[in-house]
């Protein structure tokens, strides 16, 4: 009898992770990459076109690889080549590793061709290492690609953690890079389709709460007396850093922004909810996972903070306390549509009247790249901790 039930629990128990597993899957992918296929077959005059392949980040976090992808789409538009685009190699989704690019950005693929055609468009290529100063690399690489050469594959991950961290060399772009985000960033139609269902009647304020593994980083950070990174760093964004100013040779201070704490956090939402009283919602985009479970503990902790009559009262708001918090881990998400949420968040923090957040995270600058690229955008709806 013990035996049985032991067979019977063990036996509902796999049925059930089963179950689980394969519900996560979203069935379309393998449809997806044959309309890929499809389409790329279809670029017009495909074989009198340009083409370059890059040397890309793989295996890494979503946003750092869409991140390098946008300005690789951009540089191959700046010299009138077609982007070979690969397939998406996700840390977050070993599972369904490759994805396919289309299902995530469809402004980069729309046009473009797929990297399993690159032997078929180009039969010679010519293969190259670029090795220049970040200054001086953007231009360098522009002068590359327009040359004669069909075909042009670029062997080294320029796009590399040393350029994206050179303020210097981002802003120059910025201006170039602002028009392509503005003119040619699209998600694909699943993304835009889960974020509508998402998005919050009332006007709301969006926070990036980066926990997580952060905090090592962010002392790491702190010791090697690093600033914000990428699109943080520009000009007009300066007034957008909630005080105290950002010290570099102080730890301290490097950490107070890197890795904020729940009180540098309210203030940063109680500033922002005394200049717009009418905004009374909250989203909330987060780490917390099973490995991280006390990112949950400080959500509801803010949670309850911004639902609380008599601290928002001292805190001096006019708009009454916030009537909706939402988070990452109450998107509408349907079975097999778990690997859209985080560029779900990235939307809706995207679309959001307020975005709060942090200068040192590619998530957070991504999104402030993508608001400062839409038309009317304010840098006062913008405050990074």
């Amino acid at each position: 009898m013990k035996l049985s039930l032991r067979l019977l629990f063990g036996s509902t128990v796999f049925l059930f992770v089963l179950y689980f597993v394969y519900s996560q899957l979203p069935p379309s992918y393998d449809l997806i990459q044959e309309s890929e296929l499809r389409a790329s077959l279809g670029v017009e005059d495909r074989d009198s076109q340009k083409y370059v392949w890059f040397k890309q980040l793989q295996g890494a976090g979503f946003n750092n690889q869409v991140q390098e992808i946008l300005l690789y789409h951009h540089l191959a538009l700046l010299t009138d080549r077609v982007y070979l685009y690969q397939n998406l190699i996700w840390q977050r989704a070993p599972r369904h590793s490759p994805l396919p690019l289309s299902a995530f950005l469809s402004g980069v693929t729309n046009g473009t061709v797929t990297e399993a055609l690159f032997s078929t468009v180009c039969t010679e290529t010519k293969h190259l290492s670029l090795d220049r100063d970040n200054d001086a690399l953007w231009n360098y690489t522009i002068n590359v690609l327009s040359s004669a050469e069909r075909c042009i594959a670029i062997d080294n991950h320029i796009i590399n953690w040393s350029f994206l961290a050179d303020a210097s060399a981002m802003h120059a772009i910025w201006p170039s890079f602002k028009q392509y985000l503005s003119s040619t960033f699209k998600w694909s139609s699943q993304i835009l389709e889960i974020a509508e269902r998402a998005r919050p009647a009332e006007p709301y304020m969006a926070l990036h709460l980066r926990r997580g593994d952060f905090e090592g980083h962010c002392n790491g950070l702190a010791s090697t007396q690093t600033g914000f990174t990428t699109w943080a760093t520009l000009p007009e964004l300066q007034d957008a850093v909630l005080p105290p100013k950002l010290e570099l040779k102080n730890y301290t201070s490097v950490m107070e922004h890197c890795y904020p704490s729940l009180r540098r956090i309210l203030d940063a939402i109680d500033s922002q909810a005394r200049a717009n009283p009418h905004v009374n919602t909250l989203h909330v985009l987060h780490d917390g996972s099973w490995d991280h479970p006390s990112v949950y503990i400080q959500y509801y902790k803010l949670e309850a903070a911004v639902k609380s009559a008599s601290r928002i009262l001292k805190a001096g708001w006019r708009g009454g306390p916030m009537k909706t918090v939402t988070h990452s881990g109450t998107l509408p998400l349907r079975s097999g549509e778990s690997d859209w949420a985080v560029a779900v968040d990235v939307e809706l923090a995207r679309g959001a009247n307020i975005f709060i957040g942090n200068g040192y995270s590619s998530l957070s600058t991504q999104i402030v790249a993508l608001r400062l690229a839409k038309e009317g955008s304010r840098t006062q709806d913008i405050t990074l901790l």
